[in-house]
């Protein structure tokens, strides 16, 4: 007896159909596969990495500042560098005109068109005044600036110190940014300064900072240079 191999059957199209769909399924997840290891693999070594560098950087703390319903429309039009020795493009020893045009560039005009006659006062005889700071000068020349308190109207939080200070930050935002060299006083109601690069930061806290319980103390101001005698100051 001779035996005969069966024909193949030959496949309907729903067949071909089919197979098309569990190729495309088998791709699929090898994609997926391949995809979840690719990402694996990726998030290991970035580890790897941060844990070599002693783990990824402290983050600030950071406090949002929300303006008083009472404070004047503040005039800053950008962000305000305020350094030891001076603030935005303006550096003590600038002829006042000069120093004068530079602050308008970043914080807008004045409250009054001219600098105000402040002689006699200690090491300055002028101020030009904008809703949220003061500069001082002294024989023609740039001295001294000061913000505006937090206790009536602060600075835009667009300004800040080069270390990244802003009026409205509590004692330990500040102790974050500065370290041991910010010098803390329960002077005239809680003052602190610092020594940067290009001069000293100082100003005044909203409270003392050896309150027991603590008033959380934050920087009510930041001045440097010259500012004037202490009780006549803005």
């Amino acid at each position: 007896m001779t035996l005969t191999a069966p024909r193949p059957t030959a496949m309907t199209g729903d067949d071909v159909e089919a197979l098309f769909r569990e190729a495309r399924r088998r791709r699929r997840r090898r994609i997926a596969a391949t995809a979840a290891l690719l990402l694996a693999t990726i998030g290991f070594v970035a580890g790897g990495l941060i844990a070599s560098k002693g783990g990824a950087p402290p983050r600030r703390p950071r406090t949002t500042h929300h303006p008083q319903p009472d404070s004047p429309p503040a005039a800053i039009v950008g962000h305000i560098v305020l350094r030891g020795d001076g603030l935005a493009g303006a550096e003590f020893g600038q002829p006042e005109m000069v120093a004068i045009d530079e602050i308008k560039d970043v914080v807008g005009a004045p409250l009054h068109a001219v600098p105000t006659d402040m002689a006699g006062n200690c090491m300055i005889d002028s101020a030009m005044q904008w809703p949220t700071l003061t500069a001082y000068f002294f024989h023609n020349r740039f001295v001294g600036y000061s913000t505006g308190s937090l206790n009536g109207y602060f600075l835009d939080s667009n300004a800040s110190t080069v270390a990244g200070l802003r009026i409205g930050d509590s004692l330990a935002e500040a102790q974050f940014l500065y370290g041991d060299t910010l010098k803390t006083t329960t002077a005239q109601g809680g003052a602190w300064s610092v020594a940067t690069p290009t001069g000293t930061l100082a100003g005044n806290f909203t409270a003392e900072v050896d309150q027991t319980p603590s008033l959380n103390p934050r920087i009510g101001d930041i001045a440097a240079g010259s500012v004037g005698c202490p009780a006549a100051s803005p």
